[in-house]
């Protein structure tokens, strides 16, 4: 078994998962692997996320009978449109049901945000602008003052197509449109952002991305320390810290 350390179990809301998988297995230390279910969102269409919502239950099944040491569920659309607390709820369920411990990809962010200890932030997004009010809405709802938010319109069948450098620099532009943040968010689990020591040394501010927080929120549930973490972003420090 290659998860001899730890074997985090991740529900994966979209038919075709790969930036979440890349940015986990380089990361991750010798040990730690990735157990895998997904559900059916293909579109971010009302019917699509509500089908993926009601086969959570399922998914948790899935991963609970292989015995993994921590769930994360991630699909922020899921967990946005149910509402405020909905992603409390959710990781309570679970919890009493299977004894694991749990995270949503939503409640990793809030918690990393407030590891770094953000409380006004710059949201740079792939999405248009239904999702980026979403974002902002539970975001707000969960007591941070939102600076700017700004979305490149992309669909999700054209988010992986995003170049790592029109990431980069849109996560920075939207950070220096009003440089008031104290950090930067940057969701969803499609999207991701290269070299983030890079882009926290020059706006001088954390950066959370939506990959990194599931990826710090796994390996806080189960306790994985590497010296090696704080190398992809000052969310990792303690971590780093081997006990």
């Amino acid at each position: 078994m290659w998860g001899w350390r730890c074997r985090v179990g991740l529900i994966y809301p979209a038919v075709v998962a790969e930036t979440l998988l890349t940015d986990f297995f380089r990361i991750a230390p010798e040990g730690v692997t990735l157990a895998m279910t997904q559900l059916s969102i293909q579109i971010l269409h009302e019917s699509d996320i509500s089908r993926a919502n009601s086969e959570i239950d399922r998914a948790v099944g899935y991963l609970a009978a292989r015995k993994v040491d921590c769930i994360v569920a991630a699909g922020a659309p899921i967990m946005r449109d149910l509402g405020i607390g909905a992603d409390a709820a959710l990781i309570e369920k679970v919890r009493s049901e299977t004894g694991i411990p749990t995270t949503t990809s939503q409640t990793a962010a809030v918690q990393a945000l407030r590891q770094v200890g953000a409380k006004r932030v710059a949201v740079a997004s792939p999405y248009h602008e239904d999702q980026d009010l979403k974002v902002k809405a539970f975001l707000e709802g969960n007591g941070f003052e939102i600076s700017t938010i700004s979305g490149l319109k992309r669909d999700v069948a054209e988010i992986h197509d995003i170049s790592l450098g029109e990431a980069y620099h849109h996560a920075k532009r939207t950070f220096f449109s009003d440089p008031s943040a104290d950090a930067i968010y940057v969701p969803c689990g499609h999207f991701t952002v290269p070299d983030i020591p890079s882009l926290e040394r020059e706006t001088g501010v954390p950066v959370i991305t939506s990959t990194m927080a599931m990826i710090w929120g796994a390996f806080t549930l189960c306790n994985v320390r590497d010296p090696e973490l704080v190398s992809h972003g000052r969310v990792f420090s303690q971590l780093s810290k081997v006990q």
